[in-house]
């Protein structure tokens, strides 16, 4: 993965990584566990994407950290969307884009890796966000970092 960063949060080590799979009892996939490593998250030069049906164009406007540097972190997404049951259970929030709408990677399952928009402007606070207002992006994390594109 080759990618540059405006702005980024400072580096985590294994430990952190691994502390944070075992506190929730998860397994990351290795591309974005690599990812975490050598970029903990930040907003990207290259953030624009598509979903794979063509039915949505947006930005990531953050990749979240790990560290704790902002309150717009992992464990603080994964504990307000996962432990809430907002998204499904095998999704586990990486981004947010200028709407404050999700970038989710699946952690589990057939489509484990795969990474997913979830649409948050449909989300009803009593209730689970629904199906139809999540999208496929990318069959996997390197594909949909590799597939970024600037703004014009």
């Amino acid at each position: 993965m080759n990618i540059e960063f405006e702005t980024s949060f400072k580096p985590i080590i294994n430990q952190e990584l691994n502390a944070f799979e075992e506190t929730y009892n998860l397994i990351l996939p290795d591309d974005y566990k690599n990812f975490l490593l050598y970029h903990n998250g930040g907003k990207t030069v290259r953030r624009r994407f598509e979903t794979k049906d063509k039915t949505i164009a947006s930005s990531i406007m953050l990749f979240l950290p790990l560290s704790k540097e902002t309150e717009n972190n992992l464990e603080n997404f994964y504990k307000k969307y996962n432990l809430s049951n907002i998204v499904p259970p095998n999704f586990i929030p990486i981004g947010i884009d200028p709407a404050d709408s999700l970038i989710c990677l699946s952690i589990d399952g057939k489509d484990q890796g795969k990474v997913y928009f979830c649409d948050m402007d449909y989300f009803e606070e009593d209730n689970e966000l629904k199906q139809e207002f999540i999208r496929l992006i990318s069959p996997s994390f390197k594909e949909f970092v590799n597939s970024l594109f600037k703004p014009v």
